[in-house]
């Protein structure tokens, strides 16, 4: 049946009834009599009667009301030809029945009357979800909201919904919320991945039951900042020997006051002689020797996902055929904190191209079945708060239709759409629980003092893939933040990007030449993506 909101001091409540159809006996009719008939409760005392015309010869229609334990029909209103609805107002109570009916009529003949017999629920009995809190971010909102009058394990989903004009509903932008507490309550973020810079977002709190979705207050929110880019100095490197598809940078440009040293190479994958490509060695070796083992087809050379144990920690894509998964994490690596014990599904930043060449920058999941899903939204995940499922073809959203050709997930993703999804906000339970940290990176990773060396893929509005690397904590280069690393990303053009590990790990092979600082090693490692001969 049709939804829709109920005016209360409380809030907005949306909501279905059981009906059956009723047909009063009356006179055989040659016109057609309407069919479809529904109810829907619009306020306290106040329902919408809606139906389907199916004559063109009716002059209007008549609406009854009757009781369901009394004999009689009232006909409380009559609408014109081809009007298909008409609110019934200050005549039902609740926790009564009635049947509800519409017939058809003109100047020489009548429609049997078609009724339903309707259920005016008593609202206080009905299922609720209230929000306690809605809050602007700079790049998210974010708020609380509360189930109650209803079993947890009896409602279907629960989430906000939102829309920059008029009332919010499921059938426009909306995002499932995480499991509830044993109080009902809901903490929850909606990333800016959802949302638009600029404009006021009327956002209310959902719960779905069966076929009756309920809706709390709207409240307003909006984001407040869109991070801009950083712009550097940057000098063409002598690459000699690289086709005129590929080109590398290098920059000694102060970054925000601090020295900084960096390298990106930009490829251009439609010219036909360059591809991306992604390699996972059988065991942890340099880029050096990685380079050196594609006998001349490498171009260029970048370290690439997390590892463990000399073996990759998250997903790769290699021909077409996927190798790992994206799996529970914990919520701390620190063994002395709770969090340690605690664990989380996570999306995690992927970055790759499909088998015609075109890059994406995704979040990747994997299912319950194992297929590794890919996602233009983060499962919005928030360390200390309530938890999320596991990833599926509706959690956090519904998937892209990608098929990448090669690809290597890390995080997090730095840019997605143009926009940088989080920055080093906390949320009231202080430092390391972070409001947009939805891939649970690491404190060694994450955070607005950690400036280590840093590797990441992006790709250009154009189609463009760049592989960019900076040198860090040494005296001429002392690295830099992930919200540093998105903004200069986005200053070298990207639209879409991926931090990859970074720290020991970071390198760039350009042909035989490795480029950055090695101090105090050059760490061997278990993936790589690149520029090679096609």
């Amino acid at each position: 049946m049709k939804k829709t909101f109920i005016a209360l001091a409380a809030g907005f409540v949306l909501f279905t009834t059981s009906c059956s159809e009723h047909v009063d006996a009356g006179d055989v009719p040659t016109l057609l009599p309407p069919t479809d008939i529904t109810v829907e409760r619009t306020g306290v005392d106040q329902v919408l009667v809606s139906w389907t015309d199916n004559s063109s010869s009716e002059t209007g229609y008549a609406i009854y009301v009757r009781q369901a334990d009394t004999p009689t029909a009232e006909e409380v209103a009559q609408v014109d030809a081809d009007v298909t609805s008409y609110t019934v107002t200050g005549l039902l109570q609740e926790g009564r029945q009635y049947f509800i009916g519409v017939k058809a009529f003109n100047s020489s003949e009548q429609t049997r009357v078609i009724s339903i017999l309707y259920n005016m629920q008593v609202l206080a009995d009905l299922p609720r979800v209230d929000i306690s809190t809605v809050s602007s971010g700079e790049n998210c909102i974010w708020g609380q909201y509360t189930i109650s009058n209803i079993e947890l394990s009896e409602a279907d989903e629960w989430g906000f919904c939102w829309s920059s004009e008029g009332k919010p509903s499921v059938e426009g932008a909306h995002l499932a919320g995480a499991a509830a507490d044993n109080n009902g309550s809901v903490f929850q973020v909606i990333p800016d991945t959802e949302l638009d810079f600029g404009i006021e977002y009327n956002v209310c709190a959902y719960l779905k039951a069966g076929d009756a979705v309920y809706y709390s207050d709207v409240n307003k929110a909006s984001m407040t900042e869109n991070y801009p880019a950083i712009t550097l100095d940057w000098k063409k490197y002598d690459s000699a020997g690289l086709p005129s598809s590929i080109e590398v940078y290098e920059t000694t440009s102060p970054l925000n006051g601090s020295a900084f040293h960096a390298w990106y190479a930009i490829a251009d994958l439609s010219k036909g002689d360059v591809e991306l490509r992604v390699s996972v060695p059988s065991e942890a070796q340099t880029i050096d020797d990685q380079a050196a083992s594609f006998n001349g087809d490498c171009y260029i050379l970048v370290n690439g996902g997390y590892f463990y144990n000399g073996r990759n920690t998250g997903l790769a894509v290699v021909n077409g055929s996927a190798i790992g998964s994206i799996n529970e994490i914990r919520g701390s690596l620190k063994t002395e904190e709770d969090e340690y014990n605690v664990m989380y599904w996570v999306t995690r930043g992927c970055f790759g191209v499909d088998a015609s060449g075109k890059p994406s920058a995704y979040w990747a999941g994997t299912n319950v079945s194992g297929t590794n899903l890919y996602y233009e939204t983060p499962l919005p995940t928030v360390k200390g708060e309530n938890k999320y499922g596991r990833p599926s073809a509706t959690l956090p959203a519904e998937p892209v239709d990608w098929s990448p050709e090669y690809a290597l997930s890390a995080g997090p993703v730095l840019l997605s759409n143009g926009k940088i999804p989080f920055n080093f906000a906390t949320t009231s339970k202080g430092a390391d629980y972070y409001l947009t940290n939805y891939e649970l990176m690491p404190y060694d990773i994450f955070g607005p003092d950690v400036t280590p060396d840093r590797t990441a893929a992006g790709c250009t509005s154009d189609g463009k893939v760049i592989l960019f690397i900076c040198d860090g904590r040494i005296e001429s280069s002392d690295g830099a933040t992930l919200l540093e690393l998105a903004q200069i990303m986005k200053g070298l053009g990207c639209v879409g990007a991926v931090n990859f590990d970074g720290g020991g790990s970071t390198g760039m092979m350009v042909g035989s030449t490795h480029v950055n600082d090695i101090t105090p090693n050059n760490r061997p490692v278990v993936s790589t993506i690149g520029f090679f001969k096609k």
